[in-house]
């Protein structure tokens, strides 16, 4: 048990449970919430959402049955893994804790309620539901990372780094770009151990290394106050993009055509001036490029990185539905938070 001819073939009976794309679409016709639980039941999350539903409801159950669903497929992932490939996997899942800790420090630093925040967390890494309830919990952020330092997360000292770099710039860039930079150092170290080099485990991480390094000089765009030598300590090392490109891009007095040309994870950034707008176009494009590595060496971590990024869209999509029938949005403003990969 546990290398990847085996752990594939069984993450490949786990995506023919995956919904069509097309059956997503269909719950944007639901009339309501409500209609879209009752056909959310009829679904492979009908465990979750009668569990859910136990004890929430509305949204709230169909927030909790998505999370739990996502997570309990991540377990049962790692279950049929150990040695070089459980590295390499738990590496791919420590990227829910990324984002999962990414949204918490946000939420609290814009005063978002408990409730909001869960609502955009997807448990699937070293932190469960639990641990994530306990770090929104914690009075602030210095606490938070306190917290995971106490857990020994992988993460947790960056957080606390971040933290303190955060609180002399007062800018939250400095805890994202802590964090970033030691979930890359950390892949880099399990990709460089015994049997953890192949191939396509290093073009993933690459690929995320280099869409965050973008993404970062899109960022440092905005802040014109910083000198070249400041903005270069934003670089995180191991990605396609080398640190003079990256300052020419975070370079407010540079031509923004350059970055929109740029042609990144086979996506072009053209047809838009808005920063928020690329980065968003970053997002999608690894979405769509991780979701594509399903078809790559079957022998390889690729499989499980297609699944586990379908997946999760899959989950995304079905909570922008739910939040749209909530809200009483139409159909057309929810289409344009869906994802297709």
């Amino acid at each position: 048990m546990g290398d990847f001819s085996y752990i594939n073939a069984r993450v490949k009976v786990m995506k023919s449970h995956l919904l069509p794309p097309n059956r997503v679409l269909e719950f944007l016709g639901a009339q309501d919430l409500e209609v879209f639980i009752q056909a959310l039941a009829d679904t492979p999350y009908n465990m979750e959402l009668q569990e859910a539903l136990s004890r929430f409801r509305g949204a709230r159950a169909a927030d909790e049955a998505l999370a739990q669903n996502f997570y309990h497929a991540t377990r049962r992932i790692l279950s049929f893994a150990d040695g070089s490939p459980r590295l390499q996997i738990e590496v791919v899942l420590l990227r829910y804790d990324l984002q999962n800790i990414r949204a918490i420090v946000r939420g609290r630093h814009t005063g978002k309620s408990e409730e909001e925040i869960l609502a955009t967390l997807y448990p699937g890494g070293l932190l469960s539901e639990a641990k994530l309830r306990e770090l929104l919990q914690q009075p602030d952020l210095r606490a938070i990372a306190d917290t995971l330092v106490t857990w020994m997360h992988p993460l947790g000292r960056a957080v606390r780094q971040g933290v303190e770099a955060a609180q002399r710039s007062e800018s939250l860039l400095d805890i994202e770009i802590a964090l970033d930079r030691a979930y890359a150092q950390f892949g880099l170290r399990v990709a460089d151990g015994e049997g953890g080099g192949e191939a396509t485990f290093r073009r993933f991480l690459q690929a995320q290394i280099t869409g965050t390094n973008v993404k970062t000089a899109l960022k440092l765009r905005r802040m014109r106050e910083l000198g070249r030598e400041e903005r270069a300590r934003f670089y995180i090392l191991g990605g396609a993009i080398a640190l003079d490109r990256f300052l020419a891009f975070a370079d407010p007095m540079s031509s923004i055509s350059e970055i929109a040309g740029l042609p990144l994870l086979g996506a072009q950034l053209t047809g838009t001036e808005s920063l928020l707008e690329m980065e968003r176009a970053i997002d999608r494009a690894f979405q769509r490029m991780a979701a594509q590595m399903y078809l790559a060496d079957p022998l390889a971590i690729g499989v499980v990185i297609g699944y586990l990024t379908r997946k999760a869209t899959e989950v995304s999509n079905l909570r922008v539905i739910a939040h749209a029938k909530l809200l009483g949005l139409s159909d057309d403003v929810a289409r344009q938070e869906i994802v297709v990969v």
